[in-house]
Parts: C-alpha cells; sequence; structure tokens
C-alpha cells in the first residue's frame, strides 16, 4: 500500500512539472513580445491557427497507428481508445531530458499483460526511426548550409549503426552469455538489455521498418509543413521545403543535446538562426520559432496532460 502510494505521489509530482513547463514557456513567449505575437496570430487568423494545429495531430495520429501496427507484430491489441489514451499520456512527459518520461506508457501496459520489453523495444524503435526520418528531412536544405553536415552525417552515422547492430541476433546471445557469468542487479540489467534487443530486431524486420520509416516522414513532415504555414502567415521568404529542412534541422539539433528536455533552447536557437539567414528580422524569426513549438511541442504537452488526467479518472471509477 505504501509503495502504491510512493509511485501516485511521484506520478503527481510529474503531472505537476509537467503542467508548469509549458505555461513558464507561454508567459516566456509573451514577454518576448506580446504585442508582435498578438499581432502574428491575427495574421494567420482563425482558420490558419486550426490548420496548424490539425498538421499536429496529423503527426500525432500516424505515430499512433505505427505504434498500433509495433504492438500488434508482438501479437498485443487493446481497445483503441484506451490505447491512443496511454499513447497520448507519454507526451505529457515530453519535456523529461532523452524524453525518457514517455516510457509511461509501458506502466500502463503492463497492466494489459505487455511486458515492459516489448513496449520499451516499441519506444525505442520509435525513436530510432524518427531520428532517421528527421534527418531525411534535413538533408532537403543542407546542400545551403554547410555548416550542418556534421550534424547530419554524425546522427545519421549513429542511427544507421545503431539500427544494424540492433538487427543483429548475435548481440542478445552475447549479452546472455555475459549475464551467465553475473550475478545480482548486473545479471538483471543484462538479461533485461538483451530481451529488449531481440523484441526490437523484430520490429526492423524489412516489411515494418519500411512501413516505420515511411509513417516518420509523414508524421514529421506534416509538423514541418505546419511550420511552412506560420512562415507564410508571417510573410517569411520561406518556401515549403525550406521550411520543412528547418524544422527538422531545428530538431535534429536539439534532439542531439539530449540532457536538454525536449530539446528546449537548441531547436530554438537554430530555428531562429536559419530563418535570419534567410532574411527575416531577428523578432519576427523569434516569434515564428515560438508559435511552431507552441503548436508542437507545447500542444503534444498539452494533449499529453488531458490523456493523463483521463486515465486517472478511469482508474479511480474502476477503483
Amino acid at each position: 500500500m505504501n509503495s502504491e502510494r510512493s509511485i501516485g505521489a511521484k506520478h503527481r509530482l510529474l503531472i505537476v512539472l509537467a503542467l508548469v513547463a509549458p505555461l513558464a514557456y507561454v508567459v516566456l513567449a509573451f514577454l518576448t513580445d506580446a504585442r508582435r505575437l498578438g499581432d502574428a496570430l491575427r495574421t494567420m487568423g482563425l482558420l490558419g491557427c486550426v490548420m496548424i494545429l490539425m498538421l499536429s495531430l496529423v503527426n500525432y495520429l500516424v505515430r499512433f497507428q505505427r505504434w498500433q501496427m509495433y504492438l500488434a507484430i508482438f501479437g498485443r491489441r487493446l481497445p483503441s481508445l484506451v490505447h491512443l489514451l496511454y499513447y497520448l499520456s507519454g507526451f505529457a512527459f515530453t519535456v523529461s531530458p532523452g524524453k525518457i518520461g514517455e516510457a509511461v506508457r509501458s506502466v500502463y501496459l503492463r497492466a494489459h499483460d505487455v511486458p515492459y520489453s516489448q513496449s520499451m523495444a516499441a519506444l525505442f524503435v520509435e525513436r530510432l526511426l524518427d531520428v532517421l526520418a528527421m534527418v531525411l528531412l534535413a538533408s532537403m536544405i543542407v546542400l545551403n548550409h554547410r555548416s550542418y553536415r556534421p550534424l547530419i552525417i554524425g546522427v545519421l552515422s549513429i542511427t544507421l549503426i545503431a539500427l544494424l547492430l540492433v538487427s543483429r541476433p548475435w548481440l542478445p546471445r552475447v549479452l546472455d552469455a555475459i549475464a551467465g557469468r553475473r550475478t545480482g542487479r548486473i545479471n538483471k540489467l543484462l538479461s533485461a538489455f538483451a530481451e529488449l534487443l531481440r523484441a526490437s530486431s523484430r520490429l526492423l524486420q524489412w516489411q515494418p521498418l519500411a512501413i516505420g520509416v515511411l509513417l516518420a516522414l509523414i508524421a514529421w513532415g506534416a509538423e514541418g509543413l505546419g511550420f511552412g504555414l506560420i512562415c507564410s502567415g508571417l510573410a517569411l521568404n520561406v518556401n515549403l521545403t525550406l521550411a520543412i529542412g528547418t524544422y527538422a534541422i531545428a530538431v535534429l539539433a536539439g534532439s542531439a543535446a539530449f540532457f536538454l528536455p525536449a530539446g528546449i533552447g537548441g531547436a530554438e536557437a537554430v530555428m531562429v538562426s536559419l530563418l535570419f539567414e534567410q532574411g527575416a528580422p531577428i523578432r519576427v524569426a523569434l516569434i515564428a520559432t515560438l508559435l511552431c513549438r507552441l503548436a508542437t511541442l507545447w500542444f503534444a504537452v498539452l494533449l499529453g496532460l488531458v490523456a493523463t488526467a483521463a486515465i486517472e479518472i478511469r482508474h479511480r471509477a474502476e477503483r
């Protein structure tokens, strides 16, 4: 009982922190230039704002379809609405370093007899393919921005090596052999990691791999398109290809600094810098960046909080 109360208290603390972060970001956005930000929203109009948020929704729903596909490969099927709430709940903790907080889905799924090794494998593969998709989208403008070539090449190399290693059947066997010669916590950690790799390799067969990358390109391309609409609404001279590539490079740069929650700071700096290089006034570039992050990152956090609240209410009703 005390253990359950402790877990519940920690969970509530995470929810409070997840709520405070976007509020602080919104306050920062208005302090930056409230008048210009208001003018920008009026310029885009209600329809434009709704379209941008809908494109973010496309991102979340496409990625959820991929997530469902991964669990279906393991023979795990849940009611769609409940499963969607579990998936969205992870977004409430996107601001955790490396987005590790999104693993909260695994806690919910464990109650449906989904082993941690399978849900964590789905999360791990999802991350790898998202990074690969971002690299492909970012390459759309890297020829015109040579300073970002090392980032693209480095991230691509690491991602491909990781995909190659994870898909090799000998690696889990090596870990099991090492675990057999150890005792205690190290043995358990190595065995768990071996199970994670075995589960991940099932998701990296050619068909699910190809479908996973395609869905990732569609999902993140939709958010890049939303950034393009923001730039268009602010009368910035940024074509669609440049907008999608700029968004992808910014997200990659933020992800590279994995210790920063959701890449906050790194992604914004890169996005503002690239827009400024394209001739955008620094204040307008800053506003475009803030609007993009509000419509993508913080909109996801808000949906995650709503989903988490819905799950908690449902659990209380069941108890």
